[in-house]
């Protein structure tokens, strides 16, 4: 694993330094001089899909449960996705740890049940974001005569797959976790698994109690969801507009698209390096349009994407430090309350402290 963690970055930045090479320096230098301030106007539409995104996971709380307030989602959220983006786990590593990063503000269990319901409704979304796409080039452009035939039986096989591991997914995710520890245990593999199979029965249950009794909550997930996959075309049509590239954003909307197609197939390479840049490269150059372009859409994305991840670990090492600290204000009031003999009385009240006052977003 060490060694995938330094072969797969230096290979994406031995692709990302070959298509410099070919497209030319200088004419990148020169688009990237052309976006200047606009620059500003990219970073402010991704904070805009970052929120609606944000919204769409605030609703996978019950709504009759303490839910952790906006401004804390948002900030796991970047912290989280920046995790997620720089480990070779397919952009999941930073799940998990979302759910860790709530635990002063909601139950573990309910966390985690929310991160899955939220991530489920981000990847269907995302599937029938691709299949539009895939649809306006079916309907609107000959650019299937012009891809090779071996794409598009791959492609077309990679959507099938998608739909049937999301709807797989779909139809066992209330019983995920439960069925995960019941096959470590056929494994024989030792991990405490009685006490794990307690809380993972839990989450399951927050799950299936979900689908079951806020189907409203659920569709709202999928609608801001949907919003943040819009605002991922109308990023990729800004950026062409300004440098100069006039397309429509249809065609903004069909290579966003289709580069989530991409992206998903090198979804092991951390943060996608090389393969965003070259995917846009690819795409163009499919389309007719000028490659140099793609790869200055490529650069600039990946310049946004760096400003966020320095953010996202801004908000990690704040969120880790109030976690810790929360942790040990536990043990030292635990162990206090235990001199005296009252330490049930003193979590308790602590507990109470920590809950956040219920917030809806409606």
């Amino acid at each position: 694993m060490k060694i995938l963690r330094l072969i797969l970055p230096g290979l994406g930045l031995l692709l990302l330094g070959y298509l410099v090479g070919k497209v030319g320096f200088d004419e990148i230098l020169h688009s990237l001089a052309v976006i200047r301030w606009n620059f500003a106007i990219v970073l402010l539409v991704a904070f805009m899909w970052h929120v609606t995104n944000t919204i769409a996971w605030s609703f996978a709380f019950p709504a009759d449960a303490f839910r952790p307030r906006l401004r804390a989602l948002i900030m796991t959220k970047l912290a989280g996705d920046a995790v997620s983006q720089l480990t070779p786990l397919a952009n999941m590593g930073g799940e998990p740890l979302k759910a860790y990063l709530l635990r002063n503000q909601a139950p573990t269990s309910r966390g985690l049940a929310s991160v899955i319901i939220n991530k489920t409704a981000q990847v269907m979304t995302g599937l029938l974001f691709t299949v539009v796409g895939l649809g306006l080039v079916v309907l609107n452009w000959n650019l299937p005569q012009a891809v090779p035939l071996p794409i598009q039986i791959g492609l077309t096989s990679l959507l099938l797959v998608a739909a049937a591991l999301i709807w797989l997914l779909y139809k066992k995710q209330r019983h995920l976790f439960s069925s995960l520890l019941a096959l470590f245990r056929r494994l024989g593999l030792s991990l405490e698994l009685e006490s794990k199979m307690i809380r993972a029965v839990r989450i399951d249950s927050e799950i299936s109690r979900f689908y079951h009794e806020h189907k409203m909550r659920f569709a709202l997930v999928l609608l801001f969801h949907a919003a943040g996959w819009m605002l991922g075309a109308l990023e990729t049509y800004l950026i062409l507009r300004a440098l100069g590239e006039g397309v429509s954003f249809d065609i903004a909307f069909l290579i966003t698209s289709l580069a989530v197609i991409i992206n998903s197939l090198f979804f092991f390479m951390p943060s996608n390096i090389g393969v965003l840049e070259g995917g846009q490269v690819f795409l163009f150059m499919t389309l007719g349009l000028n490659p140099a372009m793609g790869l200055a859409l490529g650069i600039i994305k990946r310049m946004r994407k760096i400003f966020w991840i320095s953010v996202g670990w801004v908000f990690l090492t704040r969120l880790s430090r109030q976690v810790s600290r929360a942790k040990a204000g536990y043990t030292v009031s635990d162990r206090a309350g235990s001199d005296r003999g009252d330490s049930l009385v003193v979590v308790s009240q602590s507990s109470e402290q920590q809950m956040p006052p219920r917030v809806s977003y409606r």
